[in-house]
């Protein structure tokens, strides 16, 4: 079992612990025996009405100022408006939340936690859940839950743990590539034809090494693309044509956009959709960039809130969940000017004055407004073992 550092749009491995493991197998037996409550009993109004007072300390990863900035200036007034005092607990790393409520399951600590909500996934998710860390049986009784499609396997799955209504959905990530159309105005639409495009241009592509999140979302999408023994003959295929010959590998997503802003490569990628019109508002990309897509469609995952089961405040952490699903909220995020975020929001499920709020953006060239054929995560089990690999026969 590993836990993931979160990240806007994803997930980054760190390094297994053992102790980890071990505390959230003594978190399983809790103290006494406690289960989690079941959030399901009372009403929603019921719950605004226990939620009115309280105060949600909501983990989050604070690296990212434009999520940082929309949860300030949005999400934390809208909150306010419900009687809720909303407090933003930025880590650096989500394990850091899950350590916390491992460490209070551990003293025997059953209701009054520090932790009231978390953003969450992958593997953090389900090391919780394992342990029967989150509140059960309450996203479904969410009033918006209704306008979320939670037969969409993208939703109803994270990475491939079924998420049984213990987290909520609230944010999308996906899997997107970039070009400079003035150097690159037809850029590869299949991995056959990047091959293609690097055999005729040599040193021009490359993409960060794995365990870089990055670099394991490229491998990973290869890998549903061909099967993981295909993908790998063809990463040994790809190497010696790539930057540096394939000898050196950017360490991380910042370096590739560095190597691609500065002209060294054609290409760079990001499991933020919005990261072209970011970086072009920045200056650091030329407003000709444009975001593309391989194989007819995106690597897409889903991030999500929890709430452990002995949060102090669980009737405000719900109104919370629920808040962030309004489709007011979810129009925002998905306007190119705030995030450029794609909703988790079901467009047939919204009401046509609901879908006029997303109408309302402006298209802009620096993103994409169909993210294609979506291409579902592989399980969380998965990525360790192909990152392995991929040092074993790749890097070597």
């Amino acid at each position: 079992m590993r836990i993931l550092t979160k990240r806007a749009g994803g997930l980054a491995a760190v390094s297994a612990t053992v102790a980890l493991v071990a505390a959230l197998a003594l978190g399983a037996c809790g103290s006494g025996g406690d289960e989690p409550e079941d959030g399901s009993s009372a009403s929603f109004a019921e719950l605004q009405s226990a939620a009115e007072g309280q105060t949600v300390r909501w983990w989050m990863f604070g690296g990212d100022a434009r999520i940082n900035a929309y949860v300030d200036d949005e999400v934390i007034p809208a909150a306010e408006r419900l009687g809720i005092e909303l407090e933003r607990v930025p880590v650096t790393d989500t394990a850091e939340a899950v350590q916390r409520v491992v460490a209070q399951r551990r003293a025997g600590q059953t209701d009054e936690g520090k932790v009231d909500l978390i953003w969450i996934n992958g593997e953090n998710f389900a090391a919780g859940k394992d342990a029967r860390l989150w509140l059960e049986d309450w996203v479904d009784e969410l009033p918006n839950a209704d306008l979320v499609d939670f037969e969409d396997p993208t939703i109803a799955t994270d990475l491939g743990v079924p998420t049984d209504f213990q987290e909520a959905p609230w944010s999308r990530a996906a899997f997107v590539f970039a070009a400079d159309s003035a150097v690159t105005p037809d850029p590869p639409s299949s991995f056959g034809e990047l091959l293609d495009y690097a055999r005729n241009n040599p040193g021009r592509i490359t993409y960060p090494a794995p365990p870089d999140f990055t670099g394991t979302s490229f491998v990973k999408q290869v890998v549903l693309a061909k099967g993981e023994d295909a993908a790998f003959a063809y990463l040994e295929q790809l190497k010696p044509l790539m930057w540096e010959e394939g000898e050196k590998f950017p360490k991380s997503e910042a370096e590739l956009n560095d190597l691609f802003a500065n002209g060294q490569v054609d290409f760079t990628m990001s499991f933020d959709p919005s990261f072209v019109r970011t970086a072009v508002v920045n200056g650091q990309f030329p407003r000709s960039t444009r975001p593309f897509l391989l194989e007819g469609g995106a690597l897409v995952n889903t991030s999500y809130v929890t709430i452990p089961g002995d949060a102090a405040n669980p009737e405000g952490a719900q109104v919370v969940a629920n808040l962030l699903l309004e489709p007011a909220l979810q129009a925002t995020k998905a306007d190119p000017r705030t995030l450029g975020i794609p909703t988790v929001l079901d467009p047939a499920r919204l009401s046509p004055s609901q879908r006029r709020l997303f109408e309302r953006a402006p298209e802009s060239p620096h993103l994409l407004d169909d993210l294609g054929d979506v291409k579902q995560e592989l399980p969380a089990a998965r990525v360790a073992p192909l990152e392995e690999r991929w040092q074993r026969e790749i890097l070597r």
